[in-house]
């Protein structure tokens, strides 16, 4: 028997010869710098089909991969010490009378909000037989336009999470809400006497309209209350830039619809957050109306770090973190020139914003510095921008107080009871504040949060909070738009909201959920307004309209010494900390969602783990290799974690994530990476300079990372379309000769005249990852945990291919999602020896798990490398109150066979059953695949073939469409629009990160 073959070691590479290899012509497009190098032990890994199969004798640890099951396939129905159960929607048990107007296995929309940071994005929640099964987006949500992103798509996972908190607990042990409100009450009395001296509420970030209304009435009952925040990955330097500049704090807004030309500093426009999901619509929606009148809405990115903006830039500069002001003064007329590559890019954004005045946008990231926000706005202003392409709403979250006010309360006495509604500051608190000395101090301690985290086991009470699914509440997105959240499920345990525990503590007869928010608003929204409200899931003209801010008198900020210096000399010197959240746990608080962890970060491909990345030339001059552990230094305290080498970081950049390093977040997360905040500082809380990088040792082969997997090597596999070029599609795929019987066109068009299609744009694609979940969460795919990861294992039926061309140091950056192909000519059912894979009379490649037999055949054969195999049954061993989080419609799969894109075909089922009742055929825009309707920038569409108005149809015929890997004549159904990119004339200055096919 031959050995097993074990994921390759870690990459030892010479960075120097890989940029002479690419000067030499080498790979146009390539995804990893192990790739590039073509060592001998990556090319073995990637020429087994099916790397370690000997290893299945010995098999995962099973502790480990129980754990996994558990928290991918929860139980629900569980509950704690109480069986009170808050009105709601639905029951989490079969009907045994079945409602009025509702069918068994017939799904059900109720339409809420899901929450980041204190900001909304409408969804839509299916529900069936009583059990909210998918997170839709809401169309008509005037914010949030039908889009979503991956963690509202991971948020039913988190709902039936068997790590969230289940009953109220004191001293760590189980108590009831009885208990809870008996022991308080006496103590809310002293603190009432006292006119609440001593009281102190502790929230995240908080846009509730009544929930502020409820803080207000309260503070007004007890007027020495204090009330702070602390929001870990939240946009305070957004705010205090606005307030450098105009004297307020204000939310940024941007008409992309009406410019001509977006230049980003230090941007996050498009990345994970609260903002994606309606910024990158709307940028993406101006991108594409500008290409269809021939011109091309241009972004131009100046970053430290890599990032989903810096990745859809047209073009980009790996900015060192002390030169983007002195980049900014340079875009105004002012500060030095800086290098030939930022003297170029400088100059070119310069140049677009000046003959685009009042046409352009200058926009920063939620983590820039102050002095960047501010120079940001008034670069704005100078090109004539603000109240056209700029616009600025009040400020969404309200000014409160901080933890350093709150630290300071506690080291003066100052603090008898603390209440923290959903934050967990032990272990997210800037490392200076030592919040775990400081809570010790205070005499008791209230925790409410959907987990029993760090913060609850060092608190006198924790209280479980309800799920934003189990919930009654509302909340403002971005633009202002009120957003209303109602529960789909009674909760699951005995949780309770926030302001149904704020209720508890202050009233006489405690209030819920509904009765509190119907009460708030029937008092704005009288007669039928209320009940509209609730069923389209938002406050219809609530959005904040646009004021005008006047500027300042006075220069900007000052930026520190060494913003407008040159940078220094490569080494372990004058380097600069860069803190990000993570693109899938965000601060920490998803951590023990399975579907997150093994979601492979936009850029890096990384699962369960997080990285230190650092740029090639620093990786070069301090000799790092790939994967090395390294140690970071702040101030004398220390993180360690491996080194990951990133093409296009700046090179005195060092990018660091949080949410990671968790010690009590749940078996899931527990003891996985290290923890950014044990270095993090409150005055400058996303950047340190000057800090200390040193090597500490060999790699540990523990990293699980997908970038390497189902490569397609040697392949025209993105296109980029010039704006003004010849077009770069290729229809000739579907005119090449045959070997099929029968004539071309009736392998387009089968029996009953339909013919599913799918056509993917390639320029609106911003690699978020909101479809994988999506997918993920619509076809019951199992999570298989990091050590199956590493051997090429992981089940997502959806990928996207992350791939770079041009310069090592400053790539131009693409993503490509590759679901299944739906081949006419598919290889794989030439293969397969038991006919498990076929084409059905549509045309669809169907997976027939019990004829299947597990040769592995089907696999072989597929160029595209789409299909999975499930080496173990990785949804057995569950109760059966284990069916309440999977899809009904889906067949949960067992161990030993092929599992695929199906196009989501029990949606195409769904929708048949419904027309054939009606008799009539299925519309365009009918049937929407999980991938599709998840898009935020809708950059899929779905349809058939044979209708020749349909969107998919209309697409095909777009001059950007071509086949992946059209040469094999596979004839797929699944087809791509390639990328744009500036004109060749744009050329004039040649630099790194130019948008080219291979250039």
């Amino acid at each position: 028997m031959n050995a097993p073959l074990s994921p390759p070691p870690p990459a030892r590479f010479d960075i120097a010869q890989l940029r002479t290899r690419l000067a030499d012509g080498g790979a146009a497009q390539w995804r990893s710098l192990e790739q590039l190098a073509d060592l001998p032990h990556f090319r073995a890994f990637m020429a087994a089909e099916f790397p370690s199969v000997a290893r299945l004798a010995q098999g995962p640890d099973r502790r480990r991969f129980l754990q996994l099951m558990a928290a991918s396939l929860a139980l629900a129905g569980l509950t704690g010490c109480d069986d009170e159960k808050p009105d709601g929607h639905s029951q989490e048990v079969p009907f045994v009378r079945n409602p009025e107007h509702q069918e068994p296995g017939v799904s059900y929309a109720y339409a809420s909000v899901v929450e980041l940071d204190g900001m909304a994005n409408g969804v839509l929640v299916t529900c069936r037989d009583g059990r909210p099964l998918k997170i839709e987006g809401n169309p008509q949500h005037p914010w949030s336009l039908g889009g979503t992103d991956a963690f509202g798509q991971a948020s039913v996972l988190g709902l039936y999470d068997p790590f969230r908190s289940q009953s109220v607990r004191f001293l760590d042990r189980p108590s009831t809400w009885e208990a809870f409100r008996g022991a308080m009450v006496g103590r809310i009395g002293a603190l009432r006497a006292g006119g609440g001296r001593g009281l102190w509420v502790l929230t995240g970030a908080v846009s509730s309209p009544s929930l502020l209304a409820q803080l207000t009435a309260m503070q007004a009952a007890f007027p020495a209350m204090r009330i702070a925040s602390h929001v870990p990955a939240g946009r305070q330097g957004a705010y205090a830039g606005s307030v450098a500049a105009f004297g307020q704090r204000l939310e940024t807004q941007y008409r992309f619809d009406v410019a001509d030309v977006v230049v980003s500093l230090d941007g996050d426009l498009l990345d994970p957050g609260p903002w994606q999901v309606g910024q990158s619509r709307r940028f993406i929606d101006a991108r594409r109306e500008a290409a269809a009148q021939g011109r091309l809405l241009a972004l131009h990115d100046a970053s430290s770090i890599p990032s989903l903006t810096s990745a859809k830039s047209d073009y980009v500069l790996a900015a060192d973190p002390s030169r983007l002001i002195a980049i900014a003064e340079r875009l105004g007329g002012g500060g030095d020139a800086g290098d030939a590559a930022e003297q170029a890019w400088t100059a070119r954004a310069a140049a677009a914003l000046a003959a685009a005045r009042g046409r352009g946008i200058v926009t920063v990231g939620a983590t820039a510095s102050t002095a960047l926000q501010a120079a940001a706005h008034r670069l704005n202003d100078q090109f004539g921008n603000l109240g056209r392409t700029v616009l600025h709403i009040p400020a969404v979250l309200p000014e409160r107080a901080g933890l350093a006010e709150l630290a300071a309360a506690i080291d003066g006495g100052e603090v008898e009871l603390l209440l923290m509604l959903g934050v967990n500051p032990v272990y997210d608190a800037p490392v200076d504040v030592d919040f775990t000395t400081r809570l010790a101090k205070v005499a008791m301690k209230v925790h409410a949060g959907s987990h029993v985290d760090e913060t609850a086991l060092r608190s006198n009470w924790h209280l479980p909070l309800t799920h934003a699914l189990e919930s009654w509440g509302d909340a403002r997105s971005p633009d202002g738009t009120v957003g209303l959240m109602q529960p789909t499920i009674s909760p699951l345990y005995s949780g309770r909201s926030p302001a149904e525990i704020l209720s508890l503590l202050t009233d006489a007869e405690p209030r819920d959920g509904r009765s509190m928010l119907a009460a708030f608003w029937q008092a704005s929204l009288p007669g039928d307004r209320w009940p509209a409200a609730l069923q389209q899931g938002f406050v219809a003209g609530t959005a904040s309209p646009p004021i005008t801010p006047v500027l300042a008198a006075g220069e900007a900020a000052a930026s520190p010494a060494a913003s407008s210096a040159a940078s220094p000399a490569l080494g372990g010197a004058g380097l600069s900390l860069i803190f990000r959240p993570d693109a899938s746990l965000w601060d920490g608080r998803f951590a023990a969602n399975a579907w997150l962890q093994e979601l492979p970060r936009p850029l890096t491909k990384i699962v369960w783990d997080n990285v230190i990345t650092i740029a090639p030339a620093l990786a070069e001059r301090m000799k790092i290799g790939h994967e090395d552990q390294v140690a970071v230094g702040v101030e004398g305290r220390v993180i360690t974690g491996h080194a990951w080498i990133m093409p296009g970081q700046a090179p005195h950049a060092i990018g660091v994530t949080l949410g990671y390093g968790r010690t009590d977040a749940g078996e899931v997360a527990d003891n996985a990476g290290y923890n950014a905040y044990a270095v993090r500082q409150s005055g400058s809380l996303w950047r340190a300079d000057n800090v200390e990088l040193k090597r500490v040792g060999e790699p540990t082969g523990r990293l699980a990372t997908t970038q390497a997997h189902n490569t397609m090597e040697g392949h025209d596999l993105v296109r980029v379309q010039q704006i003004g070029a010849a077009p770069v599609g290729d229809n000739t795929a579907f005119t090449q000769p045959t070997l099929y019987d029968g004539p071309d066109e009736s392998r387009v068009v089968h029996g009953d005249g339909v013919a599913w299609g799918m056509v993917i744009d390639l320029d609106a694609c911003i690699g978020c990852n909101a479809c994988v979940t999506a997918c993920q969460s619509e076809n019951n795919i199992a999570v298989v945990g990091p050590e199956e990861v590493r051997l090429g294992r992981e089940m997502h039926w959806l990928r996207v291919d992350r791939y770079y061309s041009g310069a090592v140091d400053e790539p131009a950056t693409h993503f490509q999602p590759v679901p299944c192909m739906m081949c006419e000519q598919a290889p794989c059912e030439v293969g397969c020896p038991v006919e498990a894979t076929l084409h059905d009379h549509q045309g669809l490649n169907q997976m027939v798990y019990n004829r299947c037999v597990g040769t592995r055949a089907c696999s072989g054969y597929c160029p595209y490398k789409v299909r999975r195999f499930n080496y173990y049954d990785y949804s057995a061993g569950a109760a059966p109150s284990l069916q309440e989080q999977r899809n009904p419609s889906v067949t949960v799969r067992s161990r030993g066979v092929m599992e695929k894109c199906t196009y989501c075909v029990q949606r195409i089922a769904e929708v048949r059953i419904t027309t054939d009742k009606e008799e009539r055929p299925i519309r365009d825009g009918e049937v929407v695949t999980a991938c599709q309707g998840a898009c935020p920038t809708r950059a899929i569409s779905f349809g058939d073939l044979g209708d020749r108005t349909s969107a998919v149809t209309r697409a095909r015929a777009d001059g950007r469409n071509y086949a992946l890997l059209g040469e094999l004549n596979a004839r797929p159904r699944t087809t791509y629009l390639a990328e744009f990119a500036p004109p060749a004339a744009a050329d004039g200055v040649k630099s790194g990160g130019i948008k080219r096919s291979g250039a």
